[in-house]
């Protein structure tokens, strides 16, 4: 995995190889049957067939209801008459704004873990795609000097995975955006190199995010953008955007590939 902005040769080959993947692929992602051949194209990866792609954008709309801050979808009876939701009023994100391409929710949550746990790498440029049409429907006005950087991985799942799956996601997001990728703009503070994020409770999450992360640049962006794998409390992302701006960025977005949602019963 290279580990420095992408610029002159690199993003050619990057773009090459892109572009194989998205021609070459002729499976959809999720149930495997044959992809068509109309309404795709290098914009619009054939990623999904067309029933699995409006079963991924039904679902995400028809949600009955999400919070506006943190992109939390609550299923179940009960649906919150507030905009945002009480973990939100109480603890609002340090984010500019958010966008999330999917609730982690089956099927397409079986993508994050081929991509993560089975190493299917192929699969980070469509993943990516999903994420990029989550910000064109946001319409995110993104400068064009916006930074893009990615939650690092500690060093123990490093170690052990051989990747970081949001840092192969941001790299196809930057290169869609055509916006710079720095990967090692942030990195993990060495006491929280430790403990998982799964292995705390939401409040020991909050409270890590106050210190989990240091800037590792003698420069600082006026806008980042700051990718993530799955989000469950917001506390990753949150904490980044706390580094950053003690920093003086002045807007940091946060965007990730899925959100897991809250079950009311």
């Amino acid at each position: 995995m290279a580990d420095f902005p992408i610029g002159g040769d690199c993003m050619l080959r990057m773009t090459y190889t892109h572009t194989l993947r998205l021609l070459c692929q002729t499976r959809c992602l999720l149930c495997t049957l044959p992809l068509g051949g109309s309404g795709h194209g290098l914009r619009r990866p054939r990623s999904l067939c067309a029933d699995c792609r409006t079963d991924w954008l039904g679902g995400h709309k028809a949600v009955r209801w999400r919070c506006q801050r943190c992109k939390v979808a609550v299923l179940g009876e009960g649906v919150p008459l507030q905009l945002d939701c009480t973990a939100c009023r109480d603890r609002p994100l340090a984010l500019t704004h958010l966008a999330v391409a999917f609730d982690y929710a089956a099927p397409v949550d079986s993508l994050v873990w081929r991509l993560k746990s089975l190493r299917q790498f192929r699969l980070a440029p469509f993943l990516a795609e999903l994420m990029l049409e989550i910000v064109r429907a946001e319409a995110w006005a993104l400068p064009a000097d916006t930074w893009v950087a990615a939650i690092p991985s500690r060093r123990q799942a490093l170690c052990k995975r051989g990747f970081n799956p949001a840092a192969e996601l941001a790299r196809y997001v930057a290169l869609g955006l055509g916006l710079r990728w720095c990967p090692t703009v942030m990195a993990l503070a060495q006491a929280e190199q430790v403990q998982a994020q799964k292995h705390r409770t939401q409040l020991q999450r909050w409270q890590y995010a106050q210190r989990a992360f240091q800037w590792c640049s003698t420069t600082t962006p006026k806008t980042l953008l700051v990718v993530d794998d799955v989000l469950t409390t917001g506390s990753t992302l949150h904490g980044a955007a706390l580094c950053a701006q003690a920093q003086g960025v002045r807007q940091v977005y946060g965007l990730a590939l899925a959100r897991t949602p809250w079950l009311n019963n």
